[in-house]
């Protein structure tokens, strides 16, 4: 069997492939065995039109990409599903959606690309069913920013927009999508729930105010977020998010301004609902800084350090009257970010909520646990959550050129914590199960 030579570009190693058919190809073929993976593992994103930079629909769409694609499944920066069974986290439960590949798929896909990326017989092709995005399905309703919002200059700007959403009886959110409209600025998105409408106090003639990293109104709950590669927020079948009439959502936007051009921006959210009570309450946490977390000392990442460590704690209150199941989590950093570690400390022992080696900024993904694999990780009154995050601060840091301009530098430097997208952050956003109550009525006292 002839193979490729390796040539300085993926272009001129294209034109190398040999597109074997027939049945006498000695390994894995395309139609065969590569498809059928590729299609059900990475079809929702390399798509024609989609968020990657080639598709995987047709042969000749992925063989000039067999070798980066052997390499990065076998390094784990692909499929972007970065939590993981550590020798430091022992998970007793599986994640939803879980699109890693195992050992004997990496070998595979290795293989395929070693024999020059074989085509195979199309006569015999397996059936290759496209992963679909993960979007939510039938929404009960769409809502939009009230007016489109004009992003310029060089600082982050943390924007809070008034969004109604008009039931005019109780509902239960139980699905919410955030999708961003301008991703060139779009950093992140939080909605709140905002039960007395307080926001229109502070909102403007558009409808907005300029806020904090919070919607800075109180009473007030986070129901959903967007990060870069994030999925719709789901709750857990029989729970939902309480949402009286005269409610509002606060869709708290941190946009990140490109410096040089001026962008408009009308994010969407996506919703759906039930208006029967549903047998529990989901609501979000951030285990973070300002939200009640403490640093194990300054928190503080040297420059030139490429494995720097920070810890962010955070104790539940033991006023807290119930037991709290974790259903999701969503770990986040910028770009000096590399790895996450969650563990929760309790008189039973340590529990490892996640681990995620291969933290990526662009895809932070919501991982949302498998109740059907195992009990959901429950945390108590006196419990404590450890944040571990590890750092990246060398030119070694793909990203830091990133980092660099966001913060306006040039060179590496000291990087504290902050809210701005030149800062870091150690933060874990979890889900969480409790009675169906009010929760917002005793919510001040967490």
């Amino acid at each position: 069997m002839r193979r490729c030579a390796l040539f300085a570009t993926l272009l001129s190693f294209a034109g190398c492939l040999q597109s074997e058919s027939g049945s006498d190809v000695d390994g894995p073929t395309w139609h065969a065995e590569v498809a059928p993976l590729l299609a059900d593992r990475c079809g929702a994103c390399h798509t024609d039109g989609g968020i990657a930079p080639f598709s995987v629909q047709t042969y000749d769409d992925a063989a000039p990409w067999a070798s980066a694609m052997a390499d990065s499944v076998q390094s784990g920066r692909m499929p972007p599903f970065f939590a993981t069974e550590s020798d430091e986290c022992d998970m007793q439960i599986d994640f939803l959606d879980d699109v890693r590949l195992s050992d004997e798929e990496k070998t595979l896909l290795s293989d395929w690309a070693d024999a020059g990326a074989p085509q195979g017989d199309p006569a015999t092709a397996a059936p290759t069913p496209m992963r679909e995005v993960n979007h939510l399905e039938n929404p009960d309703a769409v809502v939009k920013l009230p007016q489109p919002f004009e992003v310029s200059g060089d600082r982050d700007i943390y924007q809070c927009f008034r969004v109604e959403v008009g039931n005019t009886e109780d509902i239960w959110l139980t699905g919410l999508e955030v999708i961003p409209d301008n991703d060139l600025v779009v950093h992140h998105v939080l909605v709140w729930n905002d039960p007395e409408d307080n926001s229109a106090q502070r909102a403007g003639a558009d409808g907005s105010y300029r806020c904090s990293g919070q919607p800075d109104v109180w009473p007030s709950e986070l129901v959903a977020a967007w990060t870069p590669g994030g999925s719709p927020t789901r709750s857990p079948e029989g729970s939902g998010s309480l949402f009286h009439p005269g409610a509002v959502l606060v869709v708290n936007v941190h946009y990140h301004p490109t410096g040089t051009t001026t962008e408009i921006d009308q994010t969407e959210v996506a919703l759906t609902w039930t208006d029967e009570q549903p047998a529990n309450h989901t609501t979000w946490y951030l285990m973070d800084i300002p939200f009640g977390a403490e640093s194990d000392g300054q928190f503080q990442i040297p420059a030139g350090e490429a494995a720097h460590t920070e810890t962010v704690s955070l104790t539940v209150p033991n006023l807290i009257p119930w037991d709290l199941p974790v259903f999701a989590i969503t770990p986040h950093m910028h770009y000096l970010g590399t790895e996450m570690l969650v563990t929760q400390r309790s008189d039973d022992g340590d529990t490892c909520l996640i681990h995620a080696p291969n933290y990526r900024f662009d895809f932070q993904t919501q991982y949302v646990y498998d109740r059907n694999s195992g009990q959901l990780p429950v945390i108590s009154p006196g419990d404590t959550i450890d944040v571990r995050c590890t750092y990246d601060n060398s030119p070694s840091n793909p990203f830091l050129d990133l980092q660099l301009e966001a913060a306006g530098e040039s060179n590496p430097h000291d990087v504290g914590w902050g809210e701005e997208t030149g800062d870091e952050m150690c933060m874990a956003m979890v889900g969480l199960l409790i009675p169906p109550i009010d929760w917002l009525q005793i919510a001040g006292g967490f």
